[in-house]
């Protein structure tokens, strides 16, 4: 073999291995360019899936304005009683306030749904026996003071005396307890 055939070899070797790498170079490019579609195609249903979450969030935002609205109003009175012994301490004071007379109280704490928005309740129960439009008067006011408060019963029979009546009542006052940074833990 003399050097022009020698030539020629080692040219065509190195045209095959040009060709070779060229057609593992194509691949590779034809590769990263299905990886690119693939995750274009990804990102295209990924952003329309995040607007159609977006406007379904917004349609559920508009449906609840009413109810969200409703809450907040009402968050300061189902607020008003943080714990069990303020409730008590309340209901105590607007007795003591008024000079009911008070036969006998009871007070219980009551598991709600933990997961709603009020998670317990303090039942009151309690019988009062005084003049009636003073008795009545004491309800209005609580009622008025506390709106939050639920009357589950009220009983009203004759008193012993004259213009007395006697009230069995008995009132779920909401416990909305809040966490140390002031926030509802509902």
């Amino acid at each position: 073999m003399n050097n022009k055939h020698m030539a020629c070899t080692v040219l065509g070797m190195a045209i095959v291995g040009m060709a070779y790498a060229t057609m593992g170079f194509h691949d590779k490019l034809k590769l990263a360019m299905d990886e690119e579609h693939a995750a274009k195609a990804a990102y295209d249903s990924a952003v329309f899936g995040c607007n159609a979450q977006q406007r379904s969030f917004v349609i559920l935002r508009e449906k609840t304005k009413a109810i969200r609205e409703y809450l907040s109003q009402w968050e300061p009175h189902l607020k008003q009683t943080r714990n069990p012994q303020f409730g008590e301490a309340l209901i105590n004071l607007r007795i003591k306030q008024d000079d009911i007379t008070t036969l006998s109280q009871g007070f219980e704490t009551v598991e709600q749904d933990k997961s709603g928005t009020i998670p317990q309740t303090l039942r009151a129960r309690l019988v009062f026996e005084d003049d009636y439009i003073k008795t009545l008067n004491w309800l209005a006011k609580l009622e008025g003071s506390m709106p939050a408060i639920r009357v589950s019963s009220c009983r009203l029979s004759k008193g012993q005396s004259g213009n007395d009546i006697k009230m069995e009542l008995t009132v779920d006052v909401p416990i909305v307890e809040e966490s140390e940074d002031g926030e509802s833990k509902t």
